[in-house]
């Protein structure tokens, strides 16, 4: 804004929210227009507003939290390879290079400068997970990135207005259903027209040729806060570990945080080696992991952006799992990396044992399935499904809840109307919380039949079989989870094939408990028989309930 150093505190409450509203419309857009399950029924995507340095300034409040920190760093890849000079109106950019993005091929990211008067005043973002990038069925099983599809550098998809018709018929070639994958990338570009209409829509109304005074006030407020909600946490260095399934053996991560005044370091040092099957991530996404523990035990009193995540200092050594080196398989990334928010939330518990969590039953249960549908076209897809979060200090945990992706379950009515799949049964998995003075939330099982009669493929994608979650404060663990075909137990992350008739069936890990379990209610233990979430045999033996 000209000459325009200030901003009243209640015009930039107002402005501040309108720029929020402008990417919620984005999103809201995207979830609209978009031909895949994953993005209209699980919500895997989510948008940005970038100022003209490049820094993020507001992001959509229903995205996936995730998808913040590596946005974060990925523009400045965009504006690397085509600096501003190399930008007019109407192009559009995408990459989908996981060492760029969001550590998988499958994450689009989509990016538009907003031009006024002759120059970029703004870029505007979106990511979306596309049903499918060609390679092998999105797996954990894979060895090299190679075979999890094809990688697409930063390049324009569209110029000046025009799709790049070339990349659009290579990628039509190279997918198995290119009607869903070219109609999910242009509701990425609807969703940043959307942002870049708005935006321009509000510059005339505050009659301004650009927003630069606005950008930075938000974006030095922002740094502000956050900087004020670390400082509430008592300094010190705060160190704990965990350790996940793996794929044939288990895997450690490790966490050393020193909290000094403002500034908060993560040191991953002593995390295991990357894995030689794809269940690696690369450094954006375990940071981003990492950091949306930091900010969920902080809480900073203001919206989430790039200002956010300035003061967290990431450290981990390349060639980890959390910091795999090319050409590491990245398909199953989450069933590592999404272990790493609980294990900053315990770890910084010990700093603010009122504001831990006891461990969340994620990662959840994410199999890509694929085969031929209903009405006979070919169909990639994902059943997804969440587990409980843990007991909180004052409460139990919710359960069936997407933390810390907050992805959503596509509606039975839905699948079955469209894939040869019925469900036997889809509901919250009795006993599976962590008993404790407050339980933890219930995780989600449910089972499916194929009906097709041509072979089906299911690419397993689980974890917690064999670690499940760790109650705090004497609080119980939850019970693991599990993945089965025909009611035998498989390997959690494989690829199989279904035959007409076979039943996969998974239940998600329970929530952890908080507190003992003797110091629970008895008015709580008799609402959780009533709504069947405990069986009488386990309110027996865990909280020795009598009648």
């Amino acid at each position: 804004m000209s000459g325009q150093t200030s901003i009243d505190p209640v015009t930039l409450t107002m402005w501040w929210n309108k720029l929020i509203t402008i990417v919620d419309e984005a999103q809201a857009t995207l979830l609209r227009t978009a031909f895949s399950r994953i993005v209209t029924d699980a919500w895997d995507f989510s948008c940005a507003l970038f100022d003209a340095k490049g820094q993020m300034i507001a992001q959509g409040r229903h995205g996936l939290p995730q998808f913040t920190g590596c946005m974060s760093f990925a523009l400045h890849d965009f504006l690397a390879e085509f600096p501003p000079e190399k930008l007019e109106p109407g192009d559009s950019l995408i990459t989908t290079d996981p060492w760029i993005g969001a550590s998988q091929i499958n994450d689009v990211f989509f990016m538009t400068p907003i031009f006024r008067k002759g120059r970029i005043v703004a870029y505007a973002m979106s990511v979306s997970h596309s049903p499918d990038v060609g390679g092998r069925l999105l797996s954990a099983d894979s060895k090299e990135i190679f075979e999890e599809g094809f990688r697409l550098p930063v390049i324009k998809l569209y110029q000046a207005g025009k799709p790049n018709e070339d990349l659009f018929r290579i990628i039509r070639m190279n997918v198995r259903v290119p009607d869903i994958v070219v109609g999910d990338l242009e509701a990425q570009l609807a969703a940043n027209t959307i942002t870049e209409r708005r935006l321009q829509a509000f510059m005339d109304s505050v009659g301004r040729d650009d927003l630069d005074a606005l950008f930075e006030e938000v974006w030095t407020r922002s740094d502000q806060v956050m900087a004020q909600a670390i400082e509430a946490i008592p300094d010190g260095v705060y160190s704990d570990e965990v350790e996940t399934d793996g794929f044939e053996k288990p895997l450690k991560l490790c966490c050393k945080i020193t909290v000094d005044g403002d500034r908060i370091h993560i040191d991953c040092t002593g995390s295991s080696p990357q894995d030689a099957y794809g269940i690696n991530t690369t450094k954006r996404w375990s940071f981003a992991e990492a950091a949306f523990g930091c900010i969920c035990t902080a809480r900073p009193a203001s919206p989430v952006n790039g200002a956010t995540l300035k003061r967290i200092d990431y450290t981990v050594p390349e060639g980890t799992v959390i910091n795999a080196n090319f050409p590491a398989a990245l398909g199953g990334r989450a069933l590592v990396a999404m272990y790493l928010p609980s294990l900053v939330i315990r770890t910084l518990g010990q700093a603010l044992p009122d504001k831990a969590i006891a461990e969340t039953g994620a990662p959840p249960h994410l199999s890509a399935f694929m085969g031929k549908g209903n009405s006979g076209r070919r169909f990639v897809d994902i059943l997804f499904a969440n587990g409980g979060l843990g007991a909180r200090p004052t409460m139990d945990g919710v359960s069936s809840l997407g933390f810390p992706a907050n992805i959503s379950g596509v509606p039975v009515e839905v699948t079955e109307n469209e894939k040869p799949l019925t469900f036997l049964y889809k509901e919250l998995a009795t006993d599976s919380g962590g008993p404790g003075t407050f339980r933890g939330g219930l995780g989600h099982a449910l089972a499916v039949k194929s009906t097709s009669p041509e072979t089906m493929t299911f690419a397993a994608r689980m974890d917690r079989t064999e670690h499940p979650t760790i109650g705090i404060n004497g609080g119980f663990n939850g019970a693991p989870a599990s993945v089965a075909i025909n009611g035998e137990t498989v390997h959690p992350k494989k690829t199989r094939e279904l035959s007409q008739g076979d039943v996969f069936a998974i239940q998600c890990a329970g929530g952890a408990g908080y507190g003992r379990p003797a110091e629970r209610k008895p008015d709580a233990i008799a609402a959780d028989l009533a709504d069947g979430y405990v069986s009488e045999d386990a309110a027996k033996r865990d909280y020795n309930w009598e009648r």
